[in-house]
């Protein structure tokens, strides 16, 4: 009986075991596809989130909406008014003391539906209409605008958080490369080859790297943190970079940028609010009536059902020279935006000149440190060899190293630094 108990358990055991490896092996595959997951995270991601998320877009999305409200309701009061009104009064006179009757009629008692509504005003309602349409394109270009600076935004501190964790990675390939090479050294001390001092050396520079990659890493998560901040990312995990593959849009006129069009709707705007004071000094006609209950004899009450209807005119004869002071002031407002928008094109034309010609140089650059780096390779190769065979001091093969390591970081710089400039051309140019 205790043998088949024994055996029973056993069975229990392998179960349980193989129970445990099913689910390890489960987790195991979920975690790698969570892992790959997050190492997909590249600058599409967090444009992506960065532009959903942004309270600034939200907001002028919601005010491009009230601008459409408000040009509704514009349009709405320009229909006929209709209110009701109505009032009861009474003014007693008590022993001859009290209002004049005449002036009073003693009691009151009035019910009215009222109309109203301006005429012969299409150029002012029109104008007021414009003013909610350039308001509208306004925001409309503004959202354009914040648009482009914030995916300029993330974009640089996106290649501020890969520059940090490129040269993170170096420094930990430089370091495997130091420790293996150590491990050789080691033996070569042993046997006499070398000294104890050129060992201590070479280990006083895999400790140095080791320092400057947990500074790389506090430097790398700092600006993946500020990142995520912008883009409204609340995980906190770390995750891998990839060097974004930017590249130019297409130059089209100045014209059609919002940074520019923004200039053109300041013009609008300008020429709106002086065809409203233009209006303004028009004269304004109305038509108005009403018809209801006016009564101040309850007994004939009957008898004061009725109906009135008019016209109203308003005509404006002196301001003190309000118009001509409002036209002075737009006239500055129009010396200040030509003055911006002349600033703008000039800096705008050698801006793109000097950027492109920046681009140029870098990739001419790259392109020289990425032969140098290979040179430095097969060099280091060769150091090597003499280095295996105790035909070069290790002080030198150091030297080497840390010249390549140098050299990369030098191309790595390089590389981001041309994904700055076209990060910055793309923003001048869309």
């Amino acid at each position: 009986m205790n043998c088949i108990f024994d055996q029973d358990r056993s069975i229990f055991y392998r179960i349980d075991c193989s129970m445990k490896k099913y689910v390890l092996t489960a987790f195991s595959f979920f975690l790698s596809l969570v892992l790959n997951i997050v190492s997909a995270q590249n600058l599409d991601y967090f444009l992506q989130k960065g532009l959903e998320k942004s309270p600034a877009l939200k907001e002028l999305s919601n005010q491009i909406r009230a601008s459409r409200i408000d040009s509704i309701i514009t349009r709405s009061e320009y229909l006929p008014q209709v209110n009701f009104n109505a009032s009861m009064m009474y003014a007693p006179i008590i022993d001859g003391y009290g209002y004049s009757e005449p002036i009073t009629n003693g009691q009151t008692l009035t019910g009215t539906l009222n109309v109203s509504q301006q005429i012969f005003n299409k150029k002012t309602r029109q104008n007021n209409l414009d003013k909610y349409g350039i308001e509208n394109r306004s925001l409309v270009n503004t959202q354009s605008i914040t648009r482009q600076e914030l995916q300029k935004a993330i974009t640089s501190i996106y290649l501020a958080a890969y520059s940090a964790w490129l040269d993170k990675d170096y420094q930990e390939k430089m370091l495997k490369t130091m420790t293996d090479e150590g491990k050789i050294l080691q033996q070569w001390v042993e046997k006499g080859v070398y000294r104890q001092t050129d060992y201590l050396s070479f280990k006083i520079e895999i400790s140095a790297t080791e320092r400057q990659i947990k500074n790389l890493d506090i430097e790398y998560r700092k600006e993946l943190s500020n990142l995520k901040l912008l883009c409204g990312i609340t995980d906190t995990a770390s995750v891998t970079l990839t060097l974004p593959k930017l590249t130019e849009v297409k130059a089209r006129p100045v014209e059609s940028s919002p940074l520019y069009h923004r200039f053109v709707i300041d013009s609008l705007r300008i020429q709106n609010e002086k065809i409203g004071i233009e209006q303004k000094y028009k004269p304004a006609v109305n038509w108005f009536s009403d018809a209801g209950l006016v009564n101040n004899e309850p007994g004939y009450i009957y008898q004061n059902f009725g109906i009135s209807f008019g016209l109203g005119l308003t005509l404006p004869v002196y301001d003190g020279q309000q118009k001509k002071l409002n036209f002075d002031k737009l006239k500055t407002s129009e010396e200040t935006r030509k003055s911006y928008q002349d600033f703008f094109l000039a800096q705008y034309n050698i801006q793109i000149r000097q950027l492109q010609s920046e681009l140029n140089d870098v990739r001419q650059l790259t392109l020289e440190t990425e032969n140098q780096i290979r040179m430095m390779e097969d060099l280091i190769s060769q150091d090597k060899s003499l280095l295996n065979s105790g035909n070069l001091q290790i002080t030198d093969y150091i030297l080497a190293i840390k010249n390549l390591i140098e050299t990369r970081h030098n191309y790595t710089l390089n590389l981001i630094r041309e994904q700055y400039l076209i990060n910055e051309i793309n923003f001048w140019k869309q």
